[in-house]
């Protein structure tokens, strides 16, 4: 029985078809999963700004949590329809997220022990995922929504020193409250709701 040989330009051309083809099957599924998180968000973050603006309970504050709980059962539900063997892209996408997920920890600590914003921050590092998953499954657009979601997210500092330097601090502070909440809501819909139906639009006709 005769081995076939395969010539280095054939080795090659092998290779980038199959890593073509992983980036192809990666966007096609990496749309479900931006919908899943960013629907979630945009929700829980609209029913807090009307929560603060209807001046409901502050227990409504707890709803936040549902935030990975949901995001996790989505998850699961998707995997779990859309069976696919792993690869090395695919491990690097889903390390970037893991990664992103535990820096959370971090991120509070800052928000409450040195006053930042964990708006700005949390759009900041979601931010960061966007543009390195889109970079990695090679699409624009996924990378532009969150590069405009960073640049975006400077309106949070933005209004906080204008507060410190504004004689009206106390009314704009009063609108703030609530209107954080629903910009927030605004750039997870720019980053992540967008994108997630830009993927799917594309990869799944």
């Amino acid at each position: 029985m005769e081995k076939t040989q395969l010539t280095e330009a054939q080795s090659l051309e092998l290779i980038t078809s199959m890593i073509n083809d992983s980036r192809s099957r990666l966007a096609r599924n990496s749309g479900t999963p931006f919908l899943i998180w960013g629907y979630t968000t945009v929700a829980v973050s609209l029913l807090n700004a009307m929560a603060l603006y209807l001046g409901w309970s502050h227990a409504w504050a707890w709803s936040w949590f549902s935030i990975p709980v949901v995001g996790w059962l989505g998850m699961l539900l998707f995997f779990k329809q859309e069976p696919s063997a792993r690869n090395y892209i695919d491990r690097i996408v889903s390390m970037i997220w893991v990664v992103i997920g535990l820096s959370f920890a971090w991120l509070f600590v800052g928000a409450v022990v040195f006053g930042c914003s964990i708006s700005f921050l949390t759009v900041v590092v979601m931010g960061i995922g966007t543009v390195l998953t889109g970079c990695v499954i090679k699409h624009r657009t996924t990378a532009i929504c969150g590069w405009a979601a960073m640049c975006a997210s400077l309106i949070f500092p933005a209004v906080y020193f204008i507060m410190a330097k504004s004689g009206s601090a106390a009314a704009i502070s009063e609108v703030w409250i609530w209107g954080e909440l629903i910009v927030f809501a605004l750039i997870f819909l720019l980053m992540m709701v967008i994108p997630g139906h830009i993927l799917n639009h594309k990869y799944n006709k």
